[in-house]
């Protein structure tokens, strides 16, 4: 069981996770600001296992551009939440954020990540949890084997996504944390800053900050 997290030298960049088994998958792709070095490290990671795809937690471009250059490099299908592939394949520069964080965003062709689809690399058992908020067709990936969650940033260590930018929806966030609230999770992967070894302290604590904010 093998899960890794790829370095970027952009402090924006979102964590990049190399999920690895008998075949591996990237869930989310960064910027694309330091592309090199990131399919360096993915394919020193990879260590002979196939690439075979890159799951994504949402549309924001700190997560999708870099999607471009990984895609054309190993040759694998992207998967996105089904509302938000004509974010990704139009390559809409406002929805994604791309023209605030300086990202120039490329169109993608991807597969609809829908909420049945289950991704099994053997020691690694994914599958999808809805959670609007951050934005609509914002997800999360639940490990079957170890109970992991990788939250994208619907939730941190530390608090959880904000609500204000396109398509987001504060009362949506509200309603996906109290999901995840029922989620058997042990450690937390975000989509920014640290993992939290108990995930669903993590969670109520973000539930908590909801409702001290009424």
């Amino acid at each position: 069981m093998t899960i890794l997290r790829i370095e970027t030298s952009v402090p924006y960049d979102s964590n990049i996770y190399l999920v690895k088994g008998r075949s591996a998958v990237l869930i989310d792709a960064g910027t694309g600001l330091d592309s090199q070095n990131v399919i360096s490290q993915i394919w020193e990671q990879l260590d002979g296992v196939r690439l075979s795809a890159v799951l994504l937690t949402h549309c924001h471009a700190d997560h999708t551009g870099g999607l471009y250059d990984i895609v054309q490099e190993f040759g694998c299908p992207a998967y996105i939440s089904e509302i938000e592939t004509s974010v990704l394949e139009g390559a809409d520069q406002a929805v994604s954020f791309a023209s605030h964080l300086g990202v120039r965003l490329m169109p993608v062709p991807c597969k609809k990540l829908l909420p049945t689809d289950v991704f099994d690399l053997g020691d690694h058992v994914l599958e999808v949890i809805q959670t609007p908020g951050h934005t609509a067709g914002s997800v999360c990936f639940l490990d079957r084997v170890t109970r992991s969650l990788f939250s994208g940033d619907t939730v941190f260590a530390e608090g959880y996504g904000r609500t204000d930018l396109l398509t987001g929806s504060y009362r949506d966030m509200c309603g996906s944390l109290r999901l995840l609230r029922n989620v058997n999770m042990g450690t937390l992967y975000p989509g920014h800053g640290p993992t939290a070894a108990d995930g669903k302290k993590a969670v109520n604590e973000a539930i908590a900050m909801t409702e001290a904010s009424y």
